[in-house]
C-alpha cells in the first residue's frame, strides 16, 4: 500500500498451509466430517466456491487419511488442472456409500484367516475396485498441490514417501489409486500391496500402511515443506518453506478410550498382542507427533500457527459421548459409520471456536 501499511492479503501470502490427516481406518470419517465444515467456513470467509484441495499448499496422509488426501488433491479434468473434481461432502460419501463393501468377508474370508490371524482379515478387492472408480488413471504427477502420503517398504524395511514433487521422474510417479491401495494397506486387514512405478521398469517391493511409523504424518509434512513445499526453481533444486512461514492443521481419527489390564494382557503371547498391537503403535505415533509438534511451535513462539483437531471416544465431560459407537477400524456398517459422523460433528462443535480463528487468520 502507498502509506506503507501491510494488506491483510500480503501479510498471509507468504503462509504455506499443510493440512496433515491420520490413518484410523472407517474413522476416516471424522475428520471427513470436520473438512466438510471447514470447506464452509472458508467459503464464507473467501466468498468464493472453492474446495479443500484447492486451500491447502500440501496435503499429507496416512492410511485412510492418505485416501482422502489423494481424494481432496483430484482435479477436474486435465483442461481444469486447478479446481477440485470432488467437495468435502463427496468425499465423505466414498466411506458412507461403499464403507460396508470395502470391510465386508465372505464366509470362506472368515474362515481362512481366523480374524486376521492366519491370512489378512479383508479381501482388497472391493478397496481397488472403487480406488479406480474415483480416481481412474490419475498419476500421481498430476495431483492439484504438493502432497505426501505415507507407506513402509517392508522388503528394504524403510519408510517410502509417495509426494507430487517428485513424480516428474517416471521411476517415483505412480497411479493414484495404487498409491491410495499401498497406504492403506494396515497389517492384519489387507495384503500388502505392489505399487508399480510408472518408468516400465518392473521393480516389485511390498508395501503396507505407513501408520507403522507415521500414522500421523504431520512431522514428515513440515520437513517436506522446509526441504522442498515451493516447488523446483530453475536450476532444477527445491525451494523449501521457511519454518516460520509454516502453518499446519493436523487432523485425528479419534483415541479409544478402553484400556488393557495387567490381568489381561501379561500372559499374551504373539497371536495375543498381534491385534492390539497394531492399534498401540498408530495410536501411540499419533499422539507422539502431536507433543512434538506442539512443544516446537510454542518454543518458536508460533503457537497459534498449529491446530491439532482430535477427541477420545465416550468423553462425556467433552461432549463427545456416542452411544453404541463401535471405535474399531473396520467396523464399517451403515449404522456405525452413522454413529462415526456424529462423532465428527461434536468433535467439529467442540472446535468451532479454534476453526473460525484458523480460518479468518489464514483464508
Amino acid at each position: 500500500m502507498a502509506d506503507g501499511r501491510q494488506n491483510p492479503d500480503e501479510k498471509n501470502r507468504k503462509k504455506f498451509l499443510i493440512l496433515s490427516i491420520d490413518g484410523g481406518g472407517i474413522r476416516g470419517l471424522i475428520p471427513a466430517t470436520v473438512l466438510v465444515r471447514l470447506e464452509s467456513l472458508i467459503r464464507e470467509k473467501r466468498k468464493d466456491n472453492g474446495s479443500i484441495g484447492e486451500y491447502f499448499d500440501l496435503i499429507a496422509g496416512t492410511s485412510t487419511g492418505g485416501i482422502l488426501a489423494c481424494l481432496y488433491l483430484t482435479p477436474e479434468s486435465k483442461e481444469n488442472p486447478c479446481k477440485a473434481r470432488f467437495e468435502a461432502a463427496k468425499i465423505r460419501d466414498f466411506y458412507l456409500e461403499h464403507g460396508e463393501e470395502i470391510f465386508q468377508r465372505s464366509l470362506w474370508q472368515r474362515i481362512t484367516a481366523s480374524g486376521g490371524i492366519l491370512d489378512e482379515k479383508y479381501n482388497a478387492g472391493q478397496l481397488e475396485d472403487h480406488l479406480k472408480t474415483y480416481l481412474g488413471d490419475l498419476e500421481l504427477k498430476d495431483l492439484m498441490k504438493p502432497c505426501l502420503i505415507t507407506g513402509y517398504n517392508v522388503r528394504q524395511y524403510r519408510p517410502i514417501f509417495f509426494t507430487k514433487q517428485d513424480a516428474d521422474n517416471p521411476a517415483t510417479n505412480y497411479k493414484v489409486r495404487d498409491v491410495a491401495r499401498a497406504t492403506a494397506a494396515a497389517p492384519t486387514y489387507f495384503e500388502a500391496a505392489l505399487p508399480e512405478s510408472l518408468d516400465n521398469i518392473r521393480d516389485e517391493f511390498p508395501v503396507i500402511d505407513g501408520g507403522v511409523f507415521a500414522n500421523n504424518p504431520t512431522a514428515c509434512a513440515l520437513v517436506e515443506a522446509i526441504k522442498k513445499g515451493r516447488g523446483k526453481v530453475d536450476d532444477g533444486n527445491f525451494m523449501g518453506v521457511p519454518f516460520e512461514d509454516i502453518v499446519i492443521l493436523s487432523l485425528g481419527t479419534g483415541r479409544k478410550s478402553t484400556t488393557i489390564t495387567y490381568k489381561e494382557c501379561k500372559n499374551w503371547g504373539l497371536i495375543g498382542w498381534a491385534r492390539p498391537l497394531v492399534g498401540i503403535i498408530m495410536e501411540g505415533v499419533s499422539q507422539t507427533v502431536d507433543y512434538q509438534m506442539q512443544n516446537i511451535f510454542e518454543s518458536q513462539n508460533k503457537k497459534e500457527d498449529y491446530l491439532r483437531i482430535d477427541g477420545e471416544f465416550d468423553d462425556f465431560r467433552n461432549g463427545l459421548a456416542v452411544d453404541g459407537l463401535d471405535s474399531s477400524l473396520d467396523c464399517a456398517t451403515y449404522e456405525n459409520m452413522q454413529k462415526l459422523v456424529t462423532f465428527g460433528e461434536l468433535l467439529t462443535q467442540k472446535f468451532e471456536g479454534d476453526l473460525k480463528k484458523f480460518v479468518n487468520k489464514f483464508f
